[in-house]
């Protein structure tokens, strides 16, 4: 009962065993298969899932290796390289980079609990591959396309049959995935007993009896059989060698494994060599009369022209309790008995899946043949062996979803993974209901699984084939997140990975997410490839640095300050440092793209905002200057209208204030020189010429110490002023909009309340530096200016006093109070000018 059907697949080369190289071949080499009720399997070159109790035992104590390194690389390789007319050829690619990650692994730990989600990921691949293939190609709809002979062989019939029916067509194809799979995983795992091929029945028991009752354990040669026909056991009611009991127990066990591999002719050549001819021979009894003539016109004849009778007998064979499981097993799945099969596949989904389809395949080709009795050829099955067969061999027809359930039934308690879960929805053709399923998968799943996935996605969407497309990009970018977490720290080896499947998603998407990584990489060498990818990919990279930035500014104000009391003020201070650097480096990223020098003035200006509004001026001052080493020039390249520019100038002027007034009062609080202590009354005349002199020194040095006050005093209150006498009003727009058109209205709200409000900090808090710098020390003429200043705030013609708080205002009032007192000390009026006599 064999058809013969090819189709090409493109796929990778197998790797040899001795050479850990991948190689992918050219779209001229191509593998044949045969999916459809060929005794030859699909894939036989790739991977499988099935018969996993083989391998469990073997690996508890050798070292397990790292399966699946290196395929989050090798899948972009392929996916970014996929085009849509070469689907299959892409499905080939994905599976076969597993099968050779797969085979870095130690043979005996390929299938283990460690590796098992990488046979099971490639099996994935290979079924969807099998499934699209079969969809695209032409099939005839109806049986009367194929069939113009009044007579035909069994045969070719059932080859009709299965052209024409697309479940059974899908079953078959189900069947040929599961013995490819299997039939992989027996040749890579190489963990099967060998069986002793000697030509020899029984060779023990023959031994035994050729040696007669002369040597010793008399007693027990009583109970062994005299003849050497199969039957004798049963006849004579008694036992052959314990040896070629274990023997033919090796032997079926094997038997089986080769039927559930899908290498029918393997396991009658096996029947042979074993000197058990007569099993081959029942083995062969299920196959379909064929006829065919040669190229000399002789009529050549195959398969068994009894084939019901042959049913009938096996039955019994399968029915057997007595006989052994596995050979039960197999003569059973031959001849369409599930029961006595279940036992053998103990609980395994694929084996259990397996089982359940070769039976429902068998019973609707036995159906459709006894419906087109008359139309074969030489059928000469007896009415009454036709009638007995079919009251004891009755198989109810079932749905592909029912075989599902019936199989969950039977699985022992244990439950489908995520992958196999996968594979029977795509069996099914639920793909939409894989995608809601995948939302419950993204919050429990691991990231290897979230991987596959989010191949899975673009595959589908490669075949036209995505029926959820926000669950897809909830997919995606599930995965991209884990691409950038996995991140080493700061550094990033393969931007443009991240880059192609950031621009899968949509493009708001794309921005958050490209953003999300620029906030991970620290490192400048790094920045420029990360830019280069991104454009290449066509994601807006302008629009994800300004996120970055902004994210940035964000996180300084949530984290900045919040120092855990268990550090010690070093740590602390290195904390500070670190975040404050991360925050500025940030703007290196519009630096590294052409015209956005404007959004970078822009977001320079919100940064230093910030660490004004924060306390820390230090970093303000280091983030103003940093622009200047990222844009060059930039004074001269921005329109001098700009309300960026305007804006930058005014906060630097105040920063460089502060930092000049802090200058001047470490030097006026403790560059001061202390006194020289006074004289005993007993002293010597050495001691009292060293004081002189030492006196004389510190006068010296407090004459050097006013005068460089002095200096610093009259630079600190020029630079403090500029914020006070800046043209046209300081943080104040000249225009009523800003230069760059890619902040939102919201962001030029939030900037003018925050200039605002600036404005309100700053200028009570520079004027009351000025009076403190002129309050400082005696002299009129700066008590004289101190009084002067509340003139300038009172001016309408800049509105000082406006920003001015009651507080604000009562404590420079008090201060300008001060020096007019002084100057009323000193002899002159409140103003300081002096009084006429």
């Amino acid at each position: 009962m064999s058809y013969d059907r090819s189709f090409q697949l493109h796929s990778l080369q197998q790797t040899p065993k001795n050479k850990r190289v991948r190689q992918i071949l050219g779209r001229e080499d191509t593998l044949n298969i045969s999916p459809i009720l060929n005794e030859s399997s699909i894939f036989k070159t790739l991977n499988d899932t099935s018969l996993r109790q083989v391998l469990d035992e073997s690996s508890v104590l050798v070292n397990q290796g790292n399966a699946g390194d290196g395929l989050s690389e090798a899948f972009f390789e392929i996916i970014q390289a996929a085009r849509p007319s070469e689907a299959l050829d892409t499905l080939a690619r994905l599976s076969q980079v597993c099968c050779d990650s797969l085979e870095l692994v130690e043979p005996w730990h390929r299938y283990n609990a460690h590796n098992y989600w990488l046979a099971e990921e490639a099996n994935t691949w290979k079924l969807l591959y099998c499934l699209y293939a079969d969809s695209i190609n032409e099939h005839p709809k109806s049986l009367d396309n194929i069939i113009l002979e009044p007579t035909l062989s069994q045969k070719t019939l059932v080859s009709a049959l299965f052209q024409s029916d697309p479940e059974l067509r899908l079953l078959q194809l189900l069947v040929d995935w599961l013995e490819a799979t299997a039939a992989y995983q027996e040749e890579t795992t190489k963990t099967s007993a060998p069986v002793i091929s000697n030509n020899i029945h029984w060779g023990n028991t023959l031994h035994q009896l050729l040696i007669g009752s002369s040597l010793f354990n008399k007693e027990k040669n009583k109970s062994m059989i005299t003849c050497m026909d199969p039957d004798a056991p049963r006849r004579q009611n008694k036992t052959i060698h314990t040896d070629d009991k274990k023997d033919d127990s090796d032997l079926c066990k094997r038997v089986f494994t080769e039927v559930r591999c899908g290498k029918f002719n393997e396991a009658v050549s096996l029947c042979i060599s074993s000197g058990q001819a007569w099993r081959g021979a029942v083995l062969q009894g299920w196959k379909l009369l064929h006829y065919e003539q040669d190229e000399n016109g002789i009529l050549e004849v195959s398969g068994n022209s009894s084939r019901d009778l042959w049913k009938w007998c096996s039955l019994n064979i399968a029915s057997d309790v007595a006989e052994n499981v596995n050979y039960r097993a197999t003569v059973g799945i031959l001849c369409g008995h599930l029961q006595s099969t279940l036992p053998a596949c103990q609980g395994n989904w694929e084996d259990l899946l397996w089982a359940h389809l070769r039976v429902q395949i068998e019973a609707r080709v036995d159906k459709f043949l006894r419906e087109h009795h008359a139309t074969a050829e030489a059928n000469t099955t007896p009415p009454d062996v036709l009638e007995l067969l079919q009251s004891e061999l009755q198989v109810e027809e079932l749905s592909l979803h029912q075989i599902f359930s019936a199989v969950k039934s039977l699985m022992e308690g244990k439950r489908e993974s995520n992958y196999q879960t996968c594979q029977r929805h795509l069996m099914l053709g639920q793909i939409r209901t894989i995608m809601e399923d995948a939302l419950h998968w993204l919050e429990n799943s691991e990231d290897k699984f979230i991987r596959f996935l989010a191949h899975l996605v673009l595959v589908l969407r490669q075949m036209g084939k995505d029926p959820q497309h926000d669950v897809g990009d909830s997919v995606l970018e599930k995965y991209i997140i884990q691409l950038i977490e996995g991140l080493n720290e700061g550094a990033c080896e393969n931007p443009e990975l991240i880059a192609y499947y950031t621009s899968t998603v949509p493009i708001q998407r794309q921005i958050a997410l490209y953003a999300e990584l620029m906030g991970h990489i620290q490192k400048s060498e790094h920045r420029e490839e990360v830019v280069n990818a991104g454009i290449k990919a066509g994601v807006n990279v302008a629009a994800s640095a300004r996120v970055a930035i902004k994210k940035a500014i964000t996180d300084i104000q949530q984290g900045y300050g919040n120092i855990d009391f268990t550090f010690t003020q070093t740590s602390a201070v290195e904390k500070d440092k670190t975040l404050v650097n991360k925050v500025i480096s940030s703007l290196e990223w519009l630096s590294l793209i052409e015209d956005q020098l404007e959004e970078a003035l822009w977001l320079c200006n919100a940064m230093v905002r910030t660490f004004i509004f924060i306390g820390n001026t230090d970093a303000a001052l280091l983030c103003a200057s940093s622009l200047h080493k990222m844009f060059a020039d930039y004074i001269n390249k921005i329109p001098s209208n700009s309300s960026e520019l305007r804006e930058h100038l005014c906060l630097k002027s105040y920063l460089e204030g502060l930092e000049a007034f802090a200058t001047w009062y470490r030097h006026f609080i403790s560059g001061q020189p202390k006194d020289i202590e006074p004289l005993a009354h007993d002293a010597s005349f050495s001691d009292k010429v060293h004081h002189e002199q030492r006196s004389a020194q510190v006068e010296q040095q407090k004459a050097r110490w006013k005068n460089t006050v002095l200096h610093q005093s009259r630079h600190t209150k020029n630079l403090l002023y500029n914020t006070l006498l800046f043209p046209g009003g300081w943080l104040q727009d000249e225009t009523d909009s800003t230069s760059s058109k890619n902040f939102t209205q919201e962001e030029k709200e939030e900037r003018t309340k925050q200039l605002d409000t600036l404005r309100r900090l700053c200028i009570p808090e520079v004027t009351i530096l000025i009076l403190k710098i002129l309050q400082s020390s005696d002299d009129i003429e700066n008590h004289k200016e101190a009084v002067k200043i509340s003139n300038l705030i009172a001016g309408e013609n800049r509105g000082l006093y406006k920003v001015f708080t009651k507080n604000k205002l009562l404590e420079i009032l008090d201060r300008i109070k001060e020096s007019s007192l002084l100057l009323l000390e000193k002899g002159r009026d409140i103003f300081g000018y002096e009084l006429n006599e």
